[in-house]
């Protein structure tokens, strides 16, 4: 202490000092929120500017395979030129470069900047060129110094290698709208299902991203490579369907519109399922042209909807078997009734044709399912009673849905006489229960309820939940799960009279007069019905019905008739006669899944 310095002198002294202490203070308080509150987003992007940048990597999809192992959707490994604008020191100049590399205007690179600006975060690429070639993928990678922000990705790029092959069940993936992602916290870059089995388990198939980290510089360009994080797979689906039997029920329908659906009887499990038009799920995956959405959704045949499942028709004569059990059941038929078939019945001043212009003469139940006599269903349906009929034929299914695990299954109509008082202020006539019991006028079922109907009268009144999925596996672990068949109900149908409809619907494939002989099979019994429905109410004398006034073909059956494993159900738009347009696919089908049954395992 100096000497001359008194306490008094210090006493005074210090007021000073700390007023210098709180000043120094406050200045340093005032320039640090100078640094972060007013500078922090600067200085912030400067040090962005120079650091270690993760770049996402998307994860493989699971692969889908079907029953015995083989994939029907696969992925392929692709290489994407990305950019990130941030990077860009001149984004015009990166971007002029980038479009003469890649081929593409300018302009395009532009608009899909604006059009990702609102959902895509700081530093995430943007692709701007999916499957580049080689030669430009090499170029981009060796002119990093001079294209500054511009990066390729690689991916795993969705391939269906059948193209439409069973397009409505697999569906397609595309890229996540703004909906989506905002709804699932996903990446824009991502790719989702948006349809078919790719949505409805796109959970188990989506994976996990990985990330690649590399270096940039102050100027974007990227100095090295620091590691990857690589992407978790997602999981491998195992289906129930027969890829042969699958390709069978296409190549049979052929170009015409309709829908085939098999099924294992005894489990529920889904052999094939196909719907005519199909589409190429290929189109979708790096986001579908413009040009071939207009066409795809513009298209008069719907190439987009799922006939087996979204599509109901009236079932025509093969409804005549709910009419056959409601009426053993209930003990109105009689297995020797006779009924006299003069090709019509009358009703007051109106006649209900049968199809057989000359009639079928006097008949019983057997011949009439066999010969498929309208008459003969006419008249039992009026002593059974519609609404009787109505109750068995919900039993059997028909009016709800199956439960199959697809989006925007219908689940079709079934009419009763308070239906129609409520719906359309009208009563109940005579002439509903006539036409309703051979299958037209109001009743509405799809290709795939008809399937599990015949599967129930097959199996002997179960109902099992139609399914595709039969394991998953989880590719790193190897981990499989399993699904069990799903039993949702039974109904108790008495044995004698399930017997009579069984030997009755053999008879309809295999007796002289029977209406399916075209399903007949040289090493394997098979049971069913045809069934042709009328698209227009009534049928000018001497014209012949062509194009879309043709008659919708049906046929439903089983085989083998004594220990059934599969069941089928056909539907052919405008086909004509069931007997003749759906009953040789419905024989081409069980010929294909019969000659192997039990030598494919699931792998």
């Amino acid at each position: 202490m100096n000497q001359q310095d008194s306490p008094v002198d210090i006493q005074r002294r210090l007021p000073f000092l700390a007023a210098f202490i709180i000043l120094f203070t406050l200045i340093l308080f005032i320039r640090l929120w100078y640094l972060q509150a007013v500078k922090g987003e600067y200085y912030h992007d400067q040090a962005e500017s120079n650091r270690i940048r993760p770049v996402k990597i998307r994860p493989p999809r699971g692969i889908i395979y079907d029953r015995s192992g083989r994939p029907i959707v696969e992925n392929v490994l692709t290489f994407d030129v990305s950019l990130v604008p941030e990077d860009a020191q001149d984004l015009d100049a990166i971007i002029g470069k980038l479009s003469t590399i890649v081929k593409l205007p300018p302009e395009s690179i532009r608009t899909a900047l604006d059009d990702a600006a609102a959902v895509r975060t700081k530093y995430e690429p943007l692709k701007i060129r999916e499957e580049a070639p080689w030669d430009e993928v090499a170029f981009v990678e060796a002119h990093q110094e001079d294209l500054a922000g511009a990066i390729i990705e690689p991916e795993h790029r969705r391939h269906y290698p059948y193209a439409g092959l069973a397009s409505h069940q697999l569906g397609y993936i595309g890229k996540v709208s703004p909906s989506q992602r905002k709804q699932e916290q996903t990446d824009i870059g991502l790719l989702t299902g948006q349809g078919g089995l790719e949505k409805v388990y796109d959970k188990y198939l989506r994976g996990i991203a990985g990330r690649r980290m590399i270096q940039v510089n102050a100027a974007g360009r990227k100095v090295k490579d620091l590691g990857i994080e690589e992407p978790r797979p997602g999981t491998d689906l195992y289906l129930t369907i027969d890829l042969d039997v699958q390709k069978a029920a296409e190549e049979a329908l052929g170009e015409r519109q309709g829908a085939v659906v098999a099924m294992d009887p005894n489990s529920g499990e889904i052999i094939a399922l196909a719907s005519h038009p199909n589409y190429d799920p290929n189109l979708f995956p790096r986001g579908i042209s413009p040009k071939d959405w207009v066409r795809l959704t513009n298209d008069p045949t719907h190439p987009l909807y799922n006939r087996a499942i979204q599509s109901v028709y009236p079932p025509g004569s093969t409804f005549k078997i709910i009419v056959a059990l409601a009426g053993l059941e209930s003990g109105v038929i009689k297995l020797d009734d006779k009924v006299t078939c003069r090709g019509y019945i009358q009703s007051g001043k109106h006649s209900f044709r049968c199809w057989k212009k000359g009639g079928h003469g006097t008949i019983s139940f057997h011949q009439a399912v066999v010969e498929s006599c309208d008459v003969y269903f006419y008249t039992m349906g009026e002593r059974i009673g519609w609404d009787r009929i109505a109750q068995y034929a919900k039993k059997l299914g028909y009016g709800s849905l199956t439960g199959i695990p697809l989006p925007d299954e219908k689940p079709g109509l079934i009419p009763t006489t308070e239906w129609k008082k409520e719906k359309m202020k009208d009563a109940w006539y005579a002439g509903d229960t006539y036409i309703n019991s051979i299958g037209q006028g109001f009743v509405l079922v799809s290709p795939i309820q008809a399937c599990q109907m015949i599967s129930a009268v097959a199996n002997g009144g179960y109902f099992y939940r139609p399914t595709l999925l039969k394991k998953t596996r989880n590719r790193e672990t190897g981990a499989v799960q399993v699904f069990a068949p799903e039993r949702v109900n039974r109904i108790v149908l008495d044995s004698s009279a399930l017997e009579e409809v069984r030997k009755a619907l053999a008879g309809v494939v295999s007796e002289p007069g029977g209406t399916g002989h075209a399903a007949q099979i040289p090493f394997v019994t098979v049971a069913g019905k045809t069934g042709t429905a009328q698209v227009i109410a009534q049928k000018v004398p001497g014209r012949k019905l062509s194009g879309s006034t043709q008659d919708h073909a049906w046929f439903i059956a089983y085989a083998p008739v004594d220990d059934p494993k599969i069941a089928v159900a056909v539907l052919v738009e405008h086909g004509g006669h069931g007997g003749g347009a759906a009953a040789p696919v419905a024989r081409r089908v069980i010929e294909e899944y019969m000659k192997n049954a039990g030598s494919k395992t699931v792998r």
